[in-house]
């Protein structure tokens, strides 16, 4: 398995969907998952980690990497300006003070290589993302002569590159499991370097794992793959009697006080912060006891507060940046709702967290995670008196609150993580009849 984010490093969904798929599948199958980043507190249930940033290179092994690499295909590296998931500077920080000292051990005791050293920077996206996605490519190839597998599965467009090169050097299949898109992320004229490589990917990927079937239609559309190959795989969440109260703090009485609605997710265009806003505006005019709830991080933060504060309401919002699970769960346990008006949502891992807290949620109907929670309120992204309705609705109407929380927890216990690894160990035993 291919990943590029794993507990506790965490930027967005796509290091949560790994963490419980990977830890899913490894009571069923022999798991090795490939990270360019190990955290020291990263763990399996089963199988093995292996960190890019913790193997030793030496001259040998880079002459050999390189070598391997350049025989079937041509290096390029393009200039990258964006960091398509930053992490928050905090987070950074704490992860960077767990390998300072053993980096300064060891840069005193090595002739430093330009892997370690990439794959241990402070940020695994940041603006040299495209070299490190050939970096990876290369040491993982070279890594796979040692380790015995039948079948790579490559999460999202990051890990493509190296999954299409074990096709081709080991002649074995691989699954291109698609947490979200580049015309997701970038809109639907999106033309670029990830682009055409998650397009190469899927069309070289013996099946594509689509997280919703909203992302299949997307596929369809705007990437020409053929529909035979799209497997919907729905996320799953931790199981709900493993979780207990432990997690989940005792819900917190709003009667009388400020409602707080919650904006959970990266600040970017994609997560709809503009249409917050206007949602926001709407809602206001109607009821003044509100707060908007902003946690996460992203490009579009600072036009976010200054339209806020353009339009007047910045004193009804608080913008809180990235938070831990740890943190997210005790705001989960304070929200009366959680609102997410993304333009383009492949899945929306929050909303089901929102959910299994016993939070309603208000989302858009671009967004996957209605395919498995049916009674979630929604609206077109740009619908924004409907989405105020709503809102007013939930945080002010008690009957219709109690009967979409008690709709909901009826679907939370079958959406589970052990579910997608079942479906997905049927499509890995298709691979094995092909051979």
């Amino acid at each position: 398995m291919l990943g590029w984010e794993f507990p506790p490093i965490l930027s967005g969904g796509l290091g949560q969907a790994c963490y419980g798929l990977a830890n899913a599948l490894s009571s069923s199958v022999e798991l090795t998952l490939i990270l360019p980043k190990r955290h020291a507190e990263a763990k399996l249930a089963a199988g093995q980690i292996i960190g890019l940033n913790q193997i030793e290179y030496n001259d040998e092994i880079e002459k050999r990497i390189e070598k391997s690499y350049e025989t079937f295909t041509t290096i390029k590296y393009v200039d990258a300006s964006f960091d398509i998931y930053p992490i928050a500077e905090r987070k950074q920080k704490a992860i960077k003070e767990t390998y300072t000292k053993e980096l300064k051990i060891e840069k005193e005791t090595r002739k430093p290589s330009p892997y370690k050293d990439l794959f241990n920077e402070e940020n695994i996206y940041g603006s040299n993302i495209i070299k490190k996605v050939d970096a990876y490519a290369k040491v993982v190839t070279d890594l796979a002569k040692n380790i015995e597998f039948d079948v790579v599965h490559a999460h999202d467009w990051i890990t493509l590159p190296a999954a299409m090169m074990l096709k081709e050097q080991y002649n074995k299949p691989f699954v291109a499991h698609i947490h979200a898109l580049e015309t997701d992320r970038s809109g639907a004229d999106a033309k670029n370097k990830v682009f055409e490589i998650e397009q190469k990917g899927m069309q070289a990927a013996s099946f594509v794992f689509c997280v919703s079937n909203y992302t299949r239609t997307c596929i369809t559309k705007h990437y020409q793959i053929s529909i035979e190959k799209l497997i919907i795989v729905h996320n799953g969440i931790d199981d709900t009697k493993a979780v207990g109260k432990k997690h989940f703090p005792k819900r917190q009485k709003t009667k009388g006080k400020i409602k707080k609605v919650l904006f959970l997710g990266r600040i970017t265009r994609q997560k709809g912060p503009g249409f917050l806003v206007e949602t926001a505006i709407h809602l206001l005019k109607k009821q003044q006891n509100i707060k908007f709830i902003v946690a996460g991080i992203g490009d579009r933060l600072r036009h976010t507060i200054q339209y806020a504060k353009d339009r007047g309401i910045l004193q009804h919002f608080e913008f809180l940046g990235f938070l831990d699970k740890q943190n997210v769960n005790r705001l989960l346990a304070e929200s009366d709702v959680h609102f997410m008006p993304s333009v383009s949502e492949p899945f929306g891992l929050s909303a089901l967290e929102a959910a299994q807290a016993d939070v309603p949620v208000v989302a858009s109907e671009q967004a996957g995670v209605n395919e498995v929670l049916p009674e979630v309120l929604k609206a077109n992204f740009w619908d924004t008196a409907t989405f105020a309705n709503y809102l007013y609705a939930l945080l002010n109407y008690e009957g219709l609150n109690k009967e979409i929380k008690q709709l909901t927890k009826k679907v939370i216990p079958a959406i589970t993580w052990a579910k997608a690894a079942e479906d997905i160990c049927y499509y890995y035993s298709l691979l094995e009849q092909k051979k």
